[in-house]
């Protein structure tokens, strides 16, 4: 982390320094697309994400502390710090370790699918909630993030089915009507989309329509 922090010019890293709680939302935007630029960060934050290149023995304890850890640093916006956490603790997690009634390994990668989400990284998101999904078909939350990640791409009609799943696998009746109302806003966007891109599609014929 020390040596990405070195590739950051000083310019960002002033303004980081003397950003203030009105322009942290552009702050971070800056930061996050300096970042995304470096092929370093991009490594570090390939090798964070597999879980299978470790030759760490398994430990359940370890796990979970790693996994609490993750979740307060999440909170308290520290994602290097929680992306290392969950991913430090997908290699020491059983395959068979459950936790909270759900397998400990799925709620890692949704955990970290929520974070990846979180920083803007959406196709990490969507691998993590597909690999969460591989272990436990029926994780309705791991359905109803890769929905999120979904509609953020654009992808709406994966959305779609995404919170369908997500829905019908939701045991509570709070949980199934909060996934309805995001349905029903998600096929209004849908909607929105394609009426726009009928509208740009006429308009394009009807420039390259006319006889001169």
């Amino acid at each position: 982390m020390e040596k990405i922090k070195c590739l950051v010019p000083e310019s960002i890293k002033r303004m980081v320094g003397e950003s203030s709680d009105e322009d942290l939302a552009s702050t971070s935007s800056t930061l996050r697309h300096c970042l995304l630029s470096l092929p370093q960060f991009q490594q570090m934050i390939d090798d964070l994400a597999d879980s299978d290149n470790s030759l760490c023995g398994k430990n359940k304890k370890v796990a979970l502390e790693l996994k609490q850890k993750g979740n307060e640093s999440y909170l308290t916006a520290e994602y290097a710090s929680a992306l290392a956490s969950y991913s430090q603790a997908l290699r020491v997690a059983p395959m068979d370790a459950v936790d909270m009634n759900k397998n400990l390994v799925a709620t890692l990668f949704l955990n970290r699918a929520s974070l990846f989400h979180k920083i803007g990284f959406l196709t990490e998101s969507l691998r993590d909630c597909k690999r969460a999904l591989q272990i436990s078909p029926t994780y309705a939350k791991a359905w109803y993030r890769r929905g999120k990640a979904n509609v953020d791409l654009g992808n709406f009609k994966d959305a779609v089915n995404d919170f369908n799943n997500a829905k019908s696998f939701e045991l509570s009746m709070d949980g199934k009507r909060h996934i309805e109302t995001e349905l029903t806003i998600i096929l209004e966007r849908q909607k929105s989309t394609s009426s726009k891109t009928v509208q740009e599609n006429e308009n394009c014929f009807g420039h390259f329509g006319k006889t001169y």
